[in-house]
């Protein structure tokens, strides 16, 4: 037997103060949904905004993000977690400064670099998440994520 798999007695009324590894799982796997769902928001601005050049490139990112924000957040749900519905201030600040950045110029094939940038920032999220030792579950789920991603960055970037 491992030390940590004895109980530890603690006066009535007190809560053991280690955290709870399951929950320090889970909110990672919470901060991927919510790195997910800004991924999204900034997308569908991106789609809205985009050239014709450049609107299937952000239609195909936006449904893999879709995808993948619905399957995050089932996981969540069955794991006993409600999901985030609204992301982050940064999805919102993403969504300003691509319609700021559509009133100067044209949202086109140019805006990549960007994409692969703010890309890579979601996959070391999800990287974080498979660090922490997931349930074959949850890493498995992480894994094709993150292989879908990286596929289709390397299909699209330049």
């Amino acid at each position: 037997m491992h030390p940590a798999d004895f109980p530890i007695h603690h006066p009535q009324g007190t809560e053991d103060p280690r955290p709870n590894p399951d929950e320090e799982r889970l909110d990672l796997i919470a901060d991927v949904h919510i790195s997910v769902l800004d991924s999204i928001s900034g997308f569908d601005k991106l789609v809205e905004k985009s050239e014709p050049d450049f609107k299937a490139t952000a239609q195909a990112f936006l449904t893999m993000h879709s995808r993948h924000e619905t399957t995050l957040a089932a996981y969540l749900t069955q794991s006993g977690r409600s999901p985030d519905e609204n992301g982050s201030f940064l999805g919102t600040l993403n969504r300003a400064v691509i319609e700021a950045r559509s009133w100067f110029q044209d949202v086109d094939s140019d805006v990549m670099k960007r994409v692969a940038e703010g890309e890579e920032q979601v996959l070391e999220t999800y990287q974080k998440a498979r660090d922490a030792g997931q349930t074959v579950e949850a890493n498995a789920m992480l894994t094709q994520q993150m292989e879908e991603i990286q596929t289709l960055l390397s299909d699209h970037h330049a």
